[in-house]
């Protein structure tokens, strides 16, 4: 600074006040004192007037306090506060990495340790007034009164307004007001030292791990009262979900129930009705599979709750909600759609396939005005992870809905976790598990056994699940027929599906995955039926044949029928039992085309096919007229399985009347009744159900008209949501080919509430060298599958295990693992971290009091543990950092010594686990250096994020397409052309996507024209009632600077 400074402002060298405060120090001797009144002041204030003042003069320090503007006013203890919680954020910031902490604070320590600088507070009243002042009253050298507070801000870069007095008149004088507060102000420098050098004592490791869960879950531990006493009464775990679950729909809109299978959500979902439609006054719709309407209606009544039950069909076909194209629309919903507020989906897996008319229904009727969604469901995940995708979407409604938590793509974060993923040893399902305890509780059975061991329902029965029994039973189909499954095997395994993918034969195109795909898929079907039951097999193989006699003979006459009904089985809601047949009849609905369009070897396929078929028939025709071990081993288990009442599951229909028609009417003293799903409507079902289990179907003390009976045949449509608890064995006539088959089936026993100490939960399945045979056939199609199915393809059509995947599913059905009931996420390996098994960690911690304290631990803190055979910690040795950014935004990482980065919570936390580990001085970590590899890849990952949405790349290509039509000038447009604009500035659901999608594919064929189009767009955006979406802000890019440390942990190798 050249001259004397007289007017600051901070907008240029000459004028800014920490240049002019350099000067003045400089010019005025280090005999007259500086004396400085402040009303706010923070580290970067301090640590630079401690870097300035370094002559020795006396310095004096008043700390003070201001008002807000006007009306608002604080009391100044409360101000005051706040200027405190700015200095402790500031020390937070500054106390990590070490080589930070001695640039900021090593300095100022040494500063005020000295005796010539003394510091006070002013208490008596509101302090307005901001001076830097030189010289004492009888010798004033300077008075530079300002506007600028005592911070870094207000010394370089704020708009301030400051002017200095060189008059010692005036100096003077300001010199004695600042003696007079000084007089009447008190101590503060002890108490700045505490605050911003506290001494913590001893960290944990436990502390430092405790500290990141808080980081990580915050400090809401302790769970409020539930619901007050009313229609439903709640156990003391369902009271904590359905509290939690509010919680969730009052942050997000839309939650995903998925507590384990018999533990009660449908007590949940009733509460939330009486939470909204008798506490809140609002309207309540519940969505239920057909066969539990009637259930749901019961339930609803003798409770006396407000609410409307439709099925998924009623809703896909309600005239307010179907498409336009839609035949016979009728009125099931009683009220406009924007009439309701709360929606409970009961199985609301069922919306995990976009393609589906009721999720198109259900996306309309969450359109507009705001509801909320309450998804019960035990089996969210069953094909892959793009399910909970779709989940989450129904309610979601855009990509960037959970922006504000640190999400800022959701698709990007399905991406990243494997959703798209060939392989499944490349899946990483703890991406998502911020995302899954943001919109889901998830307690298994094994939960709330161990956090609710003698808890009680309100009517004093003990919360208690049947201690399950698993047992596997072995048939022997050779000992009926010599070598007959390794002949189905192999017959199977020499099938080219030709017939189901005629785009593999046409001379100008390339085979479609999806037909690969579908063909594949019935491959499959087939030798499912036989490990099912051979008549079934056989009823399908010759339903096949004849298939393809039609086929042939259409050849012949110059003509191939059209594939188009293997692309409408994508948008089917089909399953094992009803794809073979679905297809055979679909195909022959459909144009055919001239033969000359495709090769000759397309012929030659489908004959070669025609024979294999008709080699299985053959062999299988050979078991008419033998003894059917697998009949006769479901008899032994009738007979010695020690339940009165019995369940009877099967894929297949064709399985399920075969055994009607081959036991006894009367088979070990149980009557019986059979429930096929395509052969009975919902009321037919309950009334065959209510004579298997009339307690739980209808009521307790009901008496069935028929009489009761004690055995049950079905097909799965009654592995879903029915309460068979009466019954205390299910047995699995066919292999339940996947963990959720499994907990669907057998959880309709292992409930709350069973009356039965034990259950019996058996499997039938072929003798170890044939079951072989079966597994190797299947794993060679599902990888065939995996190789058709494009890459990228969102609609998971089947299970893609790969063979190890399979053979170690079938290992533990045959070893009679129980951990199979508690399966909610196929694509998990080992454990499945749950957001709920840490916080009753945490609520063990705030029983003991640890919370608040842990909670006030100064950023910085860390500790290091070594890894052993009794610490939980698993995975590679290294360094751990919980950071945030100045808007709040965390980042955690984890900096292994073999250089792998990490930076997802549920990978790190069971790396720092440490168990009862306790803290270690050496080895020690080169903190430093870990710091930098973290603070590099979190600057990376934030400010790539940042530009991402600067740059709008979060938009996929249909909405650009979309936006981009409407936005062109040479385009007549629709009058809502804006208001669509806006709402596709955020990625949809895939279900928006695809219709944009089939608009621009008209438009590019040109069966429209632009304006048809944009009218279009419009339309697809108006059924979703998609509205414009208010973002956050984007963040803004930071530097190394920006990141503080919360907590760090070394994780050391075992020490030798």
């Amino acid at each position: 600074m050249p001259s004397r400074p007289d007017l600051l402002d901070n907008q240029g060298d000459t004028t800014r006040h920490a240049e002019a405060l350099t000067f003045l120090l400089d010019d005025i001797s280090t005999d007259d004192g500086l004396s400085v009144a402040t009303g706010f002041v923070n580290l970067g204030g301090l640590a630079h007037l401690a870097t300035a003042v370094d002559d020795g003069r006396q310095v004096r320090l008043l700390i003070g306090t201001a008002p807000e503007p006007a009306l608002g006013a604080q009391l100044p203890n409360t101000l005051f506060e706040t200027t405190l919680a700015g200095l402790r954020s500031d020390r937070d910031l500054a106390r990590f990495p070490p080589s930070r902490a001695a640039a900021r604070l090593a300095a100022l320590d040494t500063w005020l340790n000295e005796d010539h600088v003394q510091l006070r507070r002013y208490t008596k009243r509101f302090l307005h007034g901001k001076a830097y002042l030189f010289g004492d009253a009888e010798h004033a050298r300077a008075a530079l009164v300002t506007s600028a507070n005592l911070t870094r801000a207000g010394l370089f870069s704020n708009l301030e307004l400051g002017l200095v007095d060189y008059s010692p008149n005036v100096a003077s004088r300001a010199v004695a007001w600042f003696d007079a507060l000084w007089e009447e102000a008190v101590d503060f420098k002890a108490d700045l030292r505490e605050l911003l050098y506290p001494d913590i004592g001893f960290v944990s490791p436990r502390d430092v791990y405790l500290r990141a869960l808080v980081e990580l879950l915050g400090t809401e531990t302790g769970q409020p009262e539930g619901p007050p006493p009313g229609a439903i009464e709640l156990a003391a775990f369902q009271r904590d979900g359905f509290n939690r679950a509010l919680r969730i729909l009052e942050q997000h809109h839309g939650v995903i129930y998925a507590d384990g299978v018999g533990t009660g959500k449908t007590e949940i979902g009733l509460a939330l009705v009486e939470e909204y439609a008798l506490s809140r006054g609002l309207h309540a719709l519940v969505v239920t599979p057909a066969q539990l309407v009637e259930h749901w209606r019961s339930r609803l009544s003798r409770a006396r709750l407000p609410a409307e039950v439709v099925s998924f069909h009623q809703l896909a076909s309600d005239e307010q909600l179907a498409a336009p194209s839609a035949a016979s629309p009728q009125r099931h919903l009683h009220s406009d759609k924007d009439a309701y507020r709360l929606v409970v989906v009961d199985e609301g897996h069922a919306l995990r396939t976009p393609g589906t008319t009721w999720y198109r229904a259900m996306s309309r009727l969450l359109g507009g005005v705001q509801k909320d969604l309450a998804l019960l469901t035990a089996t969210p995940i069953n094909n892959g992870l793009w399910d909970l995708y779709h989940l989450v979407m129904t309610f979601a409604r855009h990509d960037r809905a959970f922006s504000a938590w640190g999400i800022p793509s959701l698709r990007s974060l399905f991406v990243r976790a494997g959703a798209n993923e060939r392989d499944v040893e490349n899946l990483d399902p703890d991406v998502l598990f911020e995302l899954a305890d943001l919109v889901s509780v998830r307690r298994d059975r094994r939960f709330i056994e161990r956090h609710y061991p003698d808890a009680t329902f309100p009517d004093g029965t003990p919360v208690a699940f049947p201690e399950p029994r698993l047992s596997t039973q072995r048939y022997d189909l050779d000992a009926a027929f010599g070598g007959l499954v390794q002949t189905i095997t192999h017959n199977l395994g020499q099938l080219t599906m030709a017939r189901y993918r005629p785009s593999a034969y046409r001379r100008d195109g390339d085979e479609t995955g999806r037909e690969a795909v579908l063909g594949a898929l019935l491959q499959s079907a087939v030798l499912k039926r036989f490990e099912s039951c051979w008549h079934a097999c056989r009823l399908t193989v010759r339903r096949m044949l004849a298939a393809h006699d039609v086929f042939l003979e259409a050849w012949d006459s110059g003509a191939v029928l059209s594939g188009e009904a293997l692309r409408q089985a994508t948008l089917a809601d089909l399953d094992e039992s009803g794809l073979a047949g679905w297809l055979e009849e679909e195909l022959d609905e459909f144009a055919s085309e001239p033969t000359e369009d495709f090769l000759e070897s397309y012929r030659d396929d489908v004959v070669g096919d025609r024979e294999v078929l008709e080699a299985c028939a053959v062999a299988l025709d050979a078991l008419d007229m033998v003894p059917d071990p697998k009949l006769e081993l479901l008899r032994r288990v009738l007979r010695e399985v020690p339940s009165d009442k019995v369940v009877v599951f099967s894929s297949f229909a064709d399985t399920v009347r075969y055994l009607d028609e081959h036991l006894p009417a009367v088979t070990d003293g149980r009557e019986r009744v059979t429930v096929i799903g395509a052969e009975t409507d919902p009321d037919q079902r309950t009334g065959l159900l209510a004579r298997f289990c009339p307690a739980t179907v209808i009521r307790p003390g009901y008496e069935p008209p028929g009489g009761e009976v004690d055995l049950l045949l079905s097909n799965d449509v009654l592995s879903e949501g029915q309460n068979l608890q009466q019954a205390a064995a299910v047995v699995s006539y066919d292999m339940p080919w996947n963990p959720q088959r499994v907990v669907q089936r057998y959880g309709r026993v292992v409930r709350l509430k069973s009356p039965h100490d034990t259950v019996s939960l058996v499997s039938m399945v072929p003798e170890a060298g044939d079951l072989e045979l079966i597994l190797r056939l299947e794993a060679a199609i599902q990888r065939k599958i995996v190789a058709a199915r494009p890459y990228g393809m969102e609609i998971e059509v089947t299970d893609t295990q790969a063979e190890e995947e399979i053979r170690s599913y079938a290992l533990r059905l045959g070893g009679d693992d129980a951990t199979l009931l508690d399966e909610n996420d196929p694509t998990a390996e080992g454990e499945v971290l749950s957001g709920e098994l840490l916080r009753a960690e945490l609520q063990r911690a705030a029983a003991e009091g640890e919370i608040a304290r842990l909670a006030n631990l100064p950023w910085g803190v860390g500790s290091q543990f070594a890894q052993g055979p009794a610490v939980p910690s698993a995975g590679p040795s290294g360094v751990f950092f919980a950071c945030r950014t100045p808007d709040g935004h965390k980042h955690w990482r984890y900096v292994a010594d073999n250089g792998q980065m990490s930076s997802t919570p549920a990978t790190i936390l069971r790396r720092i686990d440490p168990g009862s580990a306790p803290g270690v001085d050496a080895p020690g970590v080169d903190l430093e250096s870990a710091w930098s590899d973290a603070a590099q890849s979190i600057i990376d990952d934030h400010n790539g994020s940042v530009q991402a949405v600067l740059e709008g790349r979060s938009l996929g290509p249909i909405q650009r397409w979309a936006r981009g039509l409407l936005a062109d000038p040479s385009v007549p447009q629709p009058p809502s052309a804006n208001e669509v604009f806006e709402a596709l500035s955020v990625e949809r659901s895939t279900a928006v996507r695809r219709e944009l999608g089939d608009v621009k594919r008209a438009l590019d064929d040109g069966s429209i024209d632009g304006a048809t189009a944009a009218i279009r767009v419009a339309e697809v955006v108006e059924f979703h009632g998609l509205l414009p979406v208010a973002l956050p802000s984007a963040p803004s890019a930071i530097s190394e600077g920006d990141i503080g440390v919360v907590c760090w942990m070394g994780v050391l190798p075992a020490l030798s």
